[in-house]
């Protein structure tokens, strides 16, 4: 009796001390995605696909990473779009679950399409080109950029409150920080409002919702 008591007790001890490890770090080695604790421990969390981490948030206690579906088949050929197939996806730790957040194209055919595509404000069918992943440091959002128009990207978040794809604006994604979202964006230049003098670009600072902040000099950018 005094042995089972016993081992009881060291088993719960053993769940708590479980419990108490902090989430240090995340990292991919050979394509699998492994999780670090503040006391140097290690655990591998996702075994299959050839994956790479994008971030790690302590706020929400989950890993971002990205795995490769499918790789083009028009890699290096003239013309034509040229992007590997992504399923962007997110591991939480607590409920120890992947979920798959959204998918990107393969060579310009596939992957989820975004409530916005084909509008006036988006004028692609699914997201493509995938760069600079950037999460908010509260963990509710996952900016990014994706192929958009001739002069410049498109940039989007994933909002976990409402597990939706939201257009950000049209530029070039640069920083995601407390302060606001950077973003060099492009536009015509004019004289007296008709004289056309060519394009311009201006860097920017933008709140979360896309609103301006105000232009940035090259020293505060």
């Amino acid at each position: 009796m005094i042995k089972t008591i016993l081992n009881f007790l060291i088993a719960i001890l053993f769940v708590n001390l479980c419990n108490a490890q902090n989430l240090a770090n995340a990292f991919a080695k050979d394509g699998k995605i492994f999780i670090s604790y503040d006391n140097n421990n290690t655990k591998k969390i996702v075994s299959t696909g050839n994956n790479s981490v994008i971030a790690f948030s302590r706020a929400k206690n989950f890993v971002l990473y990205k795995r490769i579906e499918q790789y083009s088949k028009t890699k290096g050929e003239e013309g034509g779009e040229s992007s590997d197939q992504l399923s962007i996806c997110v591991f939480t730790i607590k409920s120890n679950k992947e979920t798959v957040l959204f998918t990107t194209c393969l060579d310009g055919v596939g992957g989820t399409q975004p409530d916005y595509a084909h509008s006036n404000i988006y004028p692609n069918n699914n997201l493509c080109g995938f760069e600079l992943p950037m999460l908010t440091t509260d963990g509710e959002r996952l900016f990014f950029q994706t192929d958009g128009w001739a002069v410049c990207p498109a940039i989007h978040y994933y909002n976990f409150k409402t597990n939706k794809l939201v257009f950000y604006k049209a530029g070039w994604l640069q920083k995601v920080t407390a302060e606001g979202v950077k973003v060099k964006v492009t536009g015509f230049e004019s004289k007296n409002n008709q004289e056309y003098k060519g394009r311009y670009t201006q860097n920017c600072l933008f709140d979360i919702n896309g609103k301006l902040i105000k232009k940035l000099t090259p020293k505060e950018f």
